[in-house]
């Protein structure tokens, strides 16, 4: 550890003075400041340093703008955020099990894989279904 600060009973405690003024703030105060930065600062803020980045990712709204704001500078415009989220929320309700309940095995097979070193041998059981 560096000498910065003092270790006691595995916390380390720092002096207040070298921490800057929002990390030395509750934490509930600090998610508040940030709400109220639009979403360039935002992404600037998590960029300051870790204990910044660690505030602000800590929080799920501040989180969730954070990302929503990288994906709109990935894609291009919020509009194209929504209609990817929306295809996955389709596809998520469309997937199915589409194997049945009844059985409907058409065939098992069992494969042994030899260990050239010695020991266990791996036997592999493998089925075969029939969708309907």
């Amino acid at each position: 550890m560096d000498n910065s600060g003092i270790f006691v009973f595995g916390i380390a405690l720092w002096d207040e003075r070298k921490r800057d003024s929002i990390s030395a703030l509750p934490l509930e105060m600090s998610w508040k400041i940030f709400s109220y930065l639009d979403d360039a600062s935002l992404r600037n803020a998590t960029r300051v340093g870790p204990v910044w980045r660690k505030i602000i990712l800590s929080n799920k709204e501040l989180k969730n703008r954070l990302n929503i704001f990288e994906t709109v500078l990935m894609f291009g415009s919020r509009s194209i955020i929504k209609y990817i989220k929306n295809g996955k929320r389709r596809l998520k309700n469309k997937a199915k099990n589409y194997l049945t309940l009844g059985e409907t095995a058409v065939k098992t097979t069992k494969m042994i894989f030899k260990n050239k070193r010695g020991g266990d041998d791996l036997i592999l059981y493998t089925k075969r279904y029939k969708l309907c």
